[in-house]
């Protein structure tokens, strides 16, 4: 039986992830649920200028691309209305500065339920 991708079908995801193997991943499940995907990007400069060229439905952001975090451009990508999940290996809210702890936030290794569970809510149209 094939899954139900009715809720995230045709959105326009960015994934940011530096490590290769993650990003494809991420990309195969997204896709698997009807996403189109942007990236994978892996570094800071090239999440802020594709959020710039707008048309996005969302994105999952690694807080750290290739020693970059992602923190430094978080409040211009808010400020574009972009909606955000973070992806960190670190799953403690009180290591991200305080103005970020309420975003939604996924651990990694993550599973397939819990990736599609926080986009249907973060991403909700």
């Amino acid at each position: 039986m094939a899954a139900d991708t009715t809720q995230l079908e045709g959105l326009r995801i960015l994934v940011a992830e530096d490590e290769g193997l993650i990003a494809l991943e991420l990309e195969t499940v997204l896709q698997g649920f009807g996403c189109e995907v942007i990236g994978p990007v892996s570094r800071v400069a090239e999440v802020l200028r594709e959020a710039q060229r707008g048309n996005l439905d969302g994105a999952l952001l690694d807080v750290n691309l290739r020693g970059e975090q992602i923190f430094a451009i978080l409040p211009q990508l808010i400020a574009l209305g972009l909606k955000i999940v973070i992806t960190s290996g670190y799953d403690d809210a009180t290591l991200f500065p305080p103005d970020f702890r309420s975003l939604p936030r996924l651990a990694k290794p993550f599973d397939e339920r819990a990736l599609r569970a926080m986009c249907e809510v973060a991403f909700r149209r």
